[in-house]
């Protein structure tokens, strides 16, 4: 089912798009964000947001990588594009899988990336404000395999328990003493006003680094649509939309899935692109492959962070 509402800007509505989000929290105070810059953008535009329900939120009692990953969010959304019932959607970037659209669905395109909010993750503690100070066998709350590994490969010592729902949800589990603290994502926090600096602390980018496209928000609509592609492409951040590809990039050498623990991040440097990479076993177990790399092109700097991974035997780790 699908619900809709409109957002209209101060002028007269001369055109309308339909934009579909997901009906969460988080996912509709993207698309307000979303919404708020494309009428910023083209004076007279309506943008009615059409929530859709997906398979990512009906499943709410097992991790994510046991039902499908993260692309369960997003399958829904693109199956409304396709058929014509919404004209864009909005997604976060790190739940759409590498391979797509451009494989799977080719008449699809991501037209815009905006700029990038803080793409780090976030403890969340009632006592302690790093991974340091945790006390041996602190119970952490995660879904992720990505953050899973690399914790572990800190605190071996640390229990990483699942844990899914929306993120009051999950805070509220931790003031009930079901974990000693919870993993979220800055820019969730941030986007929704969620952020309490006295319980939440941002961990480093060398503690944790996030997900490919973590921060990062994918603007989608069809291939073929070109009205819409013209009032999106005013959106695009360009050295955001590079920076993601590059991630997006080695995860797709890597042959990244729902159980490989891969995390990615690049940045600009000058006029180059950084690219950050830390890589655990399958199924979020230690040991950590890191390397970085620099290069001027996002597929260039992929090949290159791949080629370190490589020397470091990264193939039989994710898939031996």
């Amino acid at each position: 089912m699908a619900s809709s509402e409109v957002i209209r800007s101060e002028d007269v509505a001369s055109s309308m798009l339909r934009l579909g989000t997901r009906g969460s929290l988080l996912a509709r105070s993207q698309s307000q964000l979303v919404a708020s810059m494309l009428a910023q953008k083209h004076a007279g535009l309506s943008i009615e947001l059409v929530v859709i329900s997906t398979s990512g939120d009906q499943i709410a009692d097992r991790p994510l990588h046991e039902v499908g990953g993260k692309g369960l969010f997003v399958k829904e959304l693109e199956q409304a594009l396709l058929a014509g019932q919404i004209d864009l959607a909005v997604h976060s970037f790190k739940d759409v899988p590498v391979t797509m659209p451009l494989v799977e669905q080719p008449d699809l395109v991501i037209a815009a990336v905006p700029a990038r909010e803080d793409p780090r993750d976030v403890l969340v503690s009632l006592e302690v404000r790093s991974i340091d100070q945790l006390k041996k066998g602190a119970r952490i709350g995660t879904g992720s395999l990505r953050r899973r590994c690399q914790l572990l490969d800190l605190r071996p010592d640390l229990e990483i328990e699942p844990i899914r729902g929306n993120i009051d949800t999950r805070i509220r589990k931790l003031r009930e003493g079901q974990f000693d603290a919870v993993i979220l994502a800055a820019a969730g926090l941030a986007r929704g006003g969620l952020f309490d600096p006295a319980i939440m602390t941002a961990l480093e980018i060398e503690t944790c680094v996030p997900a490919a496209g973590q921060g990062a928000l994918a603007i989608q609509c069809r291939a073929s649509d070109e009205r819409t592609l013209g009032l999106i492409e005013p959106l695009n951040d360009a050295s955001t939309f590079d920076c993601v590809a590059a991630e997006r990039a080695l995860v797709g050498l890597l042959r990244g899935d729902c159980l490989s623990p891969i995390g990615a991040l690049a940045t600009m440097e000058g006029d180059e692109i950084a690219l950050k990479a830390a890589v655990g076993a399958r199924a979020g177990e230690p040991p950590v492959l890191r390397a970085v790399a620099t290069g001027g092109d996002p597929d260039g700097v992929a090949h290159e962070c791949f080629h370190i991974l490589a020397q470091q035997h990264v193939e039989a780790l994710l898939h031996g």
